[in-house]
């Protein structure tokens, strides 16, 4: 069966050849793409460019804000009578904090004084009859010296006639006479002897009271330093802290009563990891910026970095290696140490210690 031409409507053209897209429109789509391929390498610019201040300016928001603290523990022991400060109390160098009741070492150093009293009259008696005692201990040593020589020439003598008795040249009663004399002359040199010991033992009992009156003066400067440490001061400017104590308490020596944090010096300590330890050479400049006012910006230097951290991150005692605990314990990520930044300009009603900060190394 042949197909029949369709004869179009009466009044109708047929149509032609397809229009050519608008020229506005090509521009369009050659804008969008150049947008897209800029847009593109504006990202990778911009990755490129963090990655680089990254890698050569690492920052770490795991640090904190750090200062030295102190326990104000009074020298000696007591009730408090006075206490002059309040929690988080700005203080100065040498302000007064509290005051221990000072009578009982009021009374020990006026005995200390009354003893050194004492000894100081003994010694006057004592440097009295210094000349006298001398005076006897140079006749005593002259009496032992001369009982020495008449000893010897006893001796000597009886020496001599005992061999001559045999013989007939000398007498018995000569020689028992000089057994005697060689007794009695023992017996003086003993008797000088004790003397001399005597006059000796008395000239020296002024030595002693002159070395028993240094221990009393040790002993007065001793009070004296104990009653002057009843009056606790601050040993340097700071603020007050974790005081929970009031007038009336009992103090030991050695115990803390509350905290002294030192203001005049502030650091950050912060966690970098151990890839980035390279750039945190001691000197290198940082910027500092607190979680407290994030517009504020402090500037900071490298004091050191930590040589040592607890390898297991579970042992936390006194006087330890410093604890940094990694972020996931089923992946290994890299250990961070810790390094402290010392702040060169900070500002001392808005560094608290603990609070959060962010660390850039520049």
């Amino acid at each position: 069966m042949s197909e029949t031409p369709t004869t179009p409507p009466t009044g109708t053209r047929p149509p032609g050849p397809a229009a050519p897209p608008p020229k506005d429109n090509v521009w369009a789509k050659i804008a969008a793409q150049l947008i897209s391929i800029l847009v593109l390498i504006g990202t990778v610019v911009a990755v490129l460019q963090v990655w680089h201040s990254m890698e050569n300016h690492p920052r770490t928001d795991d640090a904190t804000v750090r200062a030295n603290v102190i326990g104000t523990a009074p020298r000696v022991g007591g009730q408090i009578i006075k206490l002059n400060v309040q929690d988080n109390q700005a203080v100065k160098e040498g302000d007064v904090l509290f005051e221990i009741d000072p009578e009982d070492y009021k009374l020990a150093l006026a005995k200390a004084k009354a003893d050194v009293a004492t000894l100081d009259q003994q010694i006057e008696v004592a440097q009295a009859h210094d000349a006298e005692l001398k005076f006897q201990v140079k006749v005593a040593d002259a009496g032992v010296e001369g009982a020495t020589a008449e000893v010897t020439q006893a001796s000597n003598t009886l020496r001599r006639l005992e061999p001559l008795l045999p013989q007939g040249f000398t007498t018995a009663d000569a020689v028992d006479k000089a057994r005697t004399a060689v007794l009695l002359a023992n017996s003086t040199l003993a008797g000088e002897e004790q003397l001399l010991n005597t006059a000796k033992t008395a000239l020296s009992g002024l030595k002693a009271l002159q070395a028993q009156r240094e221990g009393a003066v040790a002993a007065v400067n001793l009070a004296e330093l104990h009653l002057s440490y009843c009056k606790v001061t601050a040993p340097f400017s700071g603020r007050v802290l974790n005081l929970n104590i009031s007038v009336g308490a009992h103090v030991s020596p050695g115990v803390p009563v509350f905290s002294l944090l030192d203001t005049s010096k502030w650091y950050v300590m912060a966690q970098f990891r151990e890839g980035e330890l390279r750039h945190a050479r001691v000197g290198t400049a940082v910027d500092i910026y607190l979680m407290s006012d994030p517009g504020r910006h402090f500037q900071g230097k490298v004091q050191g970095v930590g040589w040592a951290v607890e390898p297991s991150g579970e042992i936390d005692l006194p006087h330890a290696l410093p604890i940094v605990r990694r972020e996931l314990n089923w992946v290994h990520v890299a250990q961070r140490f810790p390094v402290r930044i010392e702040v060169e300009n900070p500002d001392a009603d808005l560094f608290r210690m603990g609070e959060s900060a962010v660390a850039i190394i520049k």
